[in-house]
């Protein structure tokens, strides 16, 4: 006989933690209670089998959470006479949130079940799934501290609720139709908006008929429109001014999604996997899909359905013919094979949360409003994932994944990490865990700051985080670090101008436990503590500093921010560089088709006015100039496009092929200064087999090149520093073909490569490597 006190840490609410705990106890005739606290699960326990009890807690929770940490403590008998859930206790400490979970096959069973009494009803849940974080106002996580907290259980949902031989035994969300929430349609008519019944039955209507919905969904709206319609998808991007960026897919079943790409065991893992993120998936030739939905691009985003209203959407049954959906076996053919779900926000704002706003701010874009009255109380878009290695390598990470904590090596103190102004996340650290927030955005305007800080404040308090220090980026004039000195200076707090780059790197010393490394980071800008434009970054790091030991030889930018935007300036700078102002030559080169002899003229003169045209050595910027100089982009409508369209020219069977190369000079001075790359050879080939008519293997062999000279300098280093292992961040690698290749021939020379597994390598992590640096300076 024996009694014990446990405290248990992790993602232990909102996962039936307390359900399982009670009917373990139970199992195995033992007494006492169980309860969340702002710290976790409490659990007193007392009898003769504490000891197994203890073991299946440890090795058998439930599927959804995720112990960190089991604290044990032997206390007097008690005698208890029952054990019990008891009311939840609201103490110092913190625990962990968990992530927004999809629906599960039992769920998804019952939703398709004509019998069951929540037959088609768009809000179905249980323990095992369902919203959590979106909904979650504060913790200890009960109903009351929800969005739920307005809909009172129904008798029969009560029931189930303190059943605990019941699925849903103290599922917060559990809801039916007689007393959940509701979906509502409203379409557009001449005298206005006009609310329509069998909104789900109306809606498939709809969409079938070429038309444009905004869907109120788990953490905000999307923009939907059936995939396979071109005059719908044209009218999508001509209302939301989204000219080229490719369009986020969700498909029916997996099967829909083999018809149009390639699919791995491990992407089909990955798709299929409760957090349901959209994964970056090469097209078949065959793909039947509109060439519009992500022009000149290799890749399509597919996601699968994840909420039960999804499902609807794609297997709602016909008038009169009821349809019995098991996903297993009994599989009927779909309303739709596929469905654009973008996010449902206005260009460059966040994602729309609420009703009001959405009919505001979509009533141009959208024909009709699916909407529900289950308020979001936190936005979340989708995640963006490819898959490297069998794992989940991020592009964008939001729902599904957020706020999972980021294990820590040691204690660290209470700071945060402001992020960067482009896809800007922030970071909060507490104890031993990193808290990254959900994917922000772009810091470039009024509703953007407002989400940012919205998010900050509910982390801090449900985390319970007050930060003694932030850091933030070394540029001057980010909108993210103009609000970090206030911040700092209004909360009274020391705030640390951090090299970009250099928390690309730290980002990737947090998440391989490590304190120095060899760090490569590739991206298109960043500012270097001499003022010019870095990004193509070789560093040795270490948690109190970093010296940059290579780059690229600078390129001048003609018209400066312009020059990001249009490549086809980046092109004309590269050439200028090898060439001079060779007009006869460029004449000859595919870009003279698409632009005017005077404005060639001009952007040449511009280049030669240093005040017009500043220095940068981002590696980003030679991407662009390359895809502008064979033809390929001349202007990014979207971040990154001219790269890859760049990478979509190569082939999915080409690997890594050294003899496949373009030259190019490593420029060593001295050992106190960078090894300067040298890319004028390169340049000078590129042009020469341009001019051939060589096109279609010349990204290959341009991205061959990037990896030489990283294999190159990688092998310098190691003679003259000594090292074992190269880290790998920043956005140019999230190209499928380097990241891939690049690993695979560090691996080849006996280098260890770390590249991002937790986090995405674009600026998403910089705030992660900000709050690192930041949190060990202070405890040193």
């Amino acid at each position: 006989m024996k009694r014990l006190h446990i405290k248990v840490k992790g993602v232990v609410q909102g996962v039936g933690f307390r359900p399982f705990v009670y009917n373990l106890a139970k199992t195995l005739n033992l007494n006492g209670f169980v309860t969340n606290t702002s710290k976790g699960v409490t659990i007193e326990i007392e009898g003769e089998r504490v000891g197994e009890f203890l073991r299946k807690l440890q090795n058998e929770p439930p599927p959804l959470a995720k112990i960190y940490s089991i604290d044990t403590q032997e206390l007097p008998l008690n005698n208890y006479q029952t054990f019990e859930i008891i009311e939840s206790i609201d103490d110092a400490g913190f625990t962990h949130v968990s992530e927004d979970v999809s629906i599960c096959e039992d769920c998804l069973r019952e939703l398709f079940t004509p019998s069951d009494r929540r037959y088609l009803y768009p809000f179905i849940n249980c323990t095992n799934c369902g919203p959590r974080y979106t909904i979650t106002i504060k913790v200890p996580y009960d109903r009351p501290n929800t969005t739920m907290a307005v809909f009172k259980m129904c008798p029969e949902c009560m029931k189930e609720y303190k059943d605990p031989s019941n699925r849903r035994f103290h599922a917060q969300p559990n809801a039916c139709p007689v007393c959940g929430p509701q979906v509502s349609l409203l379409i557009k008519t001449d005298e206005g908006l006009k609310e329509i019944e069998n909104p789900i039955r109306e809606a498939i209507r709809l969409i079938k008929e070429g038309k444009i919905l905004a869907i109120r969904g788990l953490g905000g709206f999307h923009l939907c429109c059936d995939a396979k319609n071109p005059e719908a998808i044209e009218n999508l991007r001509k209302r939301k001014k989204r000219s080229n960026k490719p369009f986020a897919l969700m498909a029916a079943e997996i099967e829909s999604v083999e018809k149009f790409c390639f699919l791995s065991e491990a992407e089909r893992k990955i798709l299929t996997s409760s957090m349901r993120p959209i994964v970056l998936l090469r097209k078949k030739p065959d793909c039947i899909l509109p060439e519009v939905l992500a022009p000149n691009n290799s890749h399509l985003g597919f996601m699968l359905p994840y909420t039960p209203l999804h499902y609807l959407l794609f297997y709602y049954p016909e008038e009169k013919i009821p349809r019995r959906f098991l996903p297993c076996n009994d599989r009927k053919i779909p309303n739709f094979e596929a469905l654009v779900m973008t996010s449902g926000n206005i260009s460059e704002e966040p994602i729309i949360t609420k009703n009001e706003e959405s009919l505001e701010k979509l009533g141009s874009v959208a024909d009709a409003f699916l909407l529900h009255n289950r308020e979001i109380f936190m936005r979340v878009d989708d995640s963006v994932v490819r898959e490297l290695e069998g794992k989940n390598y991020f592009i964008r990470r939001a729902r599904g994944f957020v706020p999972k904590a980021i294990a820590l090596q040691e204690e660290l103190p209470e700071v945060l990490g402001a992020g960067a102004d482009l896809k800007n996340t922030f970071t909060l650290i507490k104890s031993n865990y990193a808290i990254m927030s959900q994917h922000i955005g772009d810091m470039e305007n009024l509703e953007t700051l407002e989400f940012y800080e919205e998010v900050l404040n509910n982390l801090k308090s449900v985390y319970r985080i007050e930060p003694v220090a932030l850091g933030h980026d070394l540029h001057p004039m980010y909108f993210s670090t103009r609000w970090a000195k206030e911040h700092a200076e209004k909360k009274g707090i020391p705030a640390f101008a951090l090299q970009h780059h250099y928390c690309h790197i730290a980002s990737l010393m947090v998440e391989h436990g490590i304190n120095e490394v060899f760090g490569i980071a590739f991206d298109g800008t960043g500012y270097g503590i001499d003022g010019t434009i870095w990004g193509s970054e070789f560093l040795y790091c270490t948690v109190n500093y970093f010296k940059r030991i290579a780059h690229l030889k600078p390129m001048r930018l003609p018209g400066g921010e312009n020059a990001i935007k249009e490549c086809l300036r980046m092109a004309l700078s590269l050439i200028d560089d090898v060439f001079g102002e060779d007009m006869d030559l460029i004449k000859k080169l595919p870009l003279a088709n698409s632009v005017e002899e005077n404005k060639i003229k001009q952007i040449l003169k511009i280049k030669k006015l240093s005040s017009f045209s500043p220095l940068s050595s981002g590696m980003g910027r030679l991407f662009d100039g390359v895809s502008s100089l064979i033809g390929l982009c001349h202007y990014n409508t979207f971040e990154a496009e001219a790269a890859i369209a760049l990478e979509s020219l190569i082939n999915k069977s080409m690997e890594f092929s050294e003899k496949d190369c373009y030259s190019f000079d490593l420029i060593i001075s001295s050992l106190d200064k960078p090894v300067i790359i040298d890319y004028k050879p390169m340049i000078k080939e590129i042009v020469d087999e341009t001019l051939k008519g060589k096109i279609s293997f010349i990204s290959w062999k341009f991205h061959n090149t990037i990896i030489k000279i990283i294999l190159e300098l990688t092998q310098y280093f190691r003679e003259k520093i000594g090292f074992d292992s190269a880290g790998l961040s920043g956005g140019v690698f999230q190209n499928a073909y380097l990241i891939r290749e690049t690993i695979k021939a560090l691996r080849k020379i006996g280098i260890k490569p770390l590249y991002h597994m937790n986090v995405p390598s674009n600026d998403a992590c910089i705030s992660l490597g900000q709050a690192y640096i930041v949190g060990k300076r202070l405890k040193s």
